[in-house]
């Protein structure tokens, strides 16, 4: 049969938990077993959710995210118009054709980025200065003036 919880194994959880100690390691500092403290815990209204530093490691990814979004939305559309610099030199006509459908491609590729990164709200504030520019140009995106 299991030891009874004692008022200093409560104290212990309560102390150990204020000084933001994990379920385990107040586990093994007070030698009960993972699911007493819990019980413990749950008793005391105390809560084992991670905490601030799954918070911060969290939107330290999504602004890592972002950041590595907006660099391929950046890489695309440099991509782009390096490919319509070439078609104007080109010597052929495919090889011109082939480099309006690569730009045409890389295009595609930084308006679906900036699109994610606008949607997702982990873009730049307001969006990029092309991108302001086309909305003012030809309205929000999605915003078909002709109805079809």
């Amino acid at each position: 049969m299991a030891d009874s919880i004692t008022d200093a194994d409560r104290e212990a959880v309560r102390t150990l938990h204020a000084e933001g100690k994990s379920r385990n390691a107040i586990a093994r500092e007070t030698g009960r077993a993972a699911a007493t403290v819990s019980k413990i815990a749950a008793d005391l209204g105390l809560a084992f959710s991670g905490g601030a530093r799954v918070a911060a490691a969290t939107e330290a990814r999504r602004a890592d995210a972002a950041a590595r979004r907006e660099q391929l939305a950046d890489d695309a559309l440099d991509g782009a118009l390096a490919q319509v610099e070439r078609v104007g030199v080109a010597d052929s006509a495919r090889d011109a054709r082939d480099y309006a459908t690569a730009a045409r491609a890389l295009t595609e590729v930084h308006a679906k980025v900036a699109e994610l990164a606008r949607t997702s709200g982990t873009g730049s504030t307001g969006g990029s200065m092309l991108d302001r520019l086309a909305d003012a140009l030809l309205g929000p995106t999605g915003d078909d003036a002709d109805g079809g």
